[in-house]
């Protein structure tokens, strides 16, 4: 099958690009031949991709009117290229299938300050999103979680025979549980000057604000743990926070990694107190890890969670009263019931293969070819 695939940027940069460039790769792997419409192509991504690129040309300095151009310039290329199916991963609203990785924008954008909230950028990501589920120029809409499948059906009003809910595939070969997880907690933990014996919870984070920071500072306090904070650095803000309320010896915090395997193996619990994820892939490479989560309803990964079963639901996760319930819940776990969650969680991940992810993607063309 000869497919395109459109996204402004191929860059190793986000878990979608991430997500996209595997995806490329794999259906390369499995035979398909590839156009890929793009602006932005990184030479170590385009060499490993095998593909007829066809480069669209952007204006410079203006993010508002390059998401504009793309689209513009996308949808007039799009309907010339000799492939059997077009799918569209970002602000495009004119391809056969479209992938809504990133979840319904509307919904996210509620969460947003104001100035965020009404800036241009944000209106036109809006109005994009709009004419994508309404205008009917793309025939199926493939998202990674049934929760975000109803966000979309709700602000739209998009048909839900529309919808086709394919998740995120893991890699469970490289997120898996340590052989000796015992030796590699006192080799991270030591490298971290963190003491071993005090239960860790992992905390993952490229926007505090929306991942829910805030609150897990507000608590902390109160927790007889060590939090490691992962990604950001925490703002100027967060480190006056944290000095004021006396916990900087229970904190860590850990630049952005791009192999995560080894904190997955070494933390206690996975602390995820989200306002918005349409299907975190750090939830799920944890989960696959063995490593036990509490897990906030707002991200779509709890089409997955069974609480007390697999993980712990954070069903208020702005309630700091809330958290902190949950938080002394995991930690008043004895060490049988706590590896008992962990395997089911890894259990539930195995199903998730990239071979079963690239048939169900099949199946949808199949099905809109008729």
């Amino acid at each position: 099958m000869r497919l395109g695939l459109i996204y402004h940027q191929f860059v190793p940069r986000g878990g979608l690009e991430g997500y996209l460039i595997e995806f490329a790769i794999r259906l390369n792997a499995a035979g398909h031949e590839l156009d890929i419409v793009s602006a932005n192509i990184a030479p170590e991504v385009e060499a490993k991709i095998k593909a007829t690129w066809h480069r669209i040309p952007l204006i410079q300095g203006s993010p508002l009117l390059r998401m504009w151009q793309f689209d513009r310039a996308a949808s007039q290329l799009v309907g010339g290229l000799p492939v059997d199916a077009t799918i569209g991963f970002g602000r495009t609203t004119t391809q056969d299938l479209h992938r809504a990785g990133g979840g319904c924008h509307c919904v996210y954008s509620d969460l947003l300050p104001a100035w965020k909230r009404w800036n241009l950028k944000n209106r036109l990501e809006l109005h994009l999103e709009k004419q994508l589920y309404t205008s009917g120029r793309t025939k199926l809409f493939i998202t990674n979680s049934a929760q975000v499948a109803g966000q979309l059906h709700a602000t739209y009003g998009t048909d839900k025979s529309l919808f086709r809910v394919i998740h995120t595939a893991v890699d469970t070969d490289r997120f898996r549980p340590a052989q000796d997880r015992a030796s590699l907690r006192a080799k991270v933990c030591e490298r971290l000057r963190s003491d071993a014996t005090r239960p860790v919870f992992l905390f993952v984070s490229l926007s505090h604000r929306r991942k829910g920071l805030d609150v897990l500072l507000d608590i902390w306090p109160e927790v007889d743990a060590d939090l490691w904070i992962v990604g950001r650095a925490p703002s100027v803000r967060h480190v006056r926070k944290i000095r004021k309320l006396g916990i900087e010896k229970k904190i860590r915090c850990i630049a952005a990694q791009s192999n995560m395997t080894s904190l997955y193996q070494t933390a206690d619990w996975f602390l995820h107190p989200t306002l918005y994820d349409a299907c975190a892939n750090t939830v799920l490479q944890s989960m696959a890890s063995g490593l036990p989560g509490l897990i906030s309803v707002n991200d779509g990964a709890i089409d997955f969670l069974k609480d007390g079963v697999n993980g712990l639901l954070l069903g208020h996760p702005q309630d700091a009263v809330a958290v902190l319930t949950t938080v002394r819940r995991a930690l008043g776990m004895g060490a049988a019931e706590h590896a008992a969650i962990g395997a089911a969680a890894r259990e539930t991940m195995l199903p998730l293969t990239w071979g079963a992810h690239l048939s169900k993607w099949l199946d949808v063309m199949k099905e809109l070819k008729g």
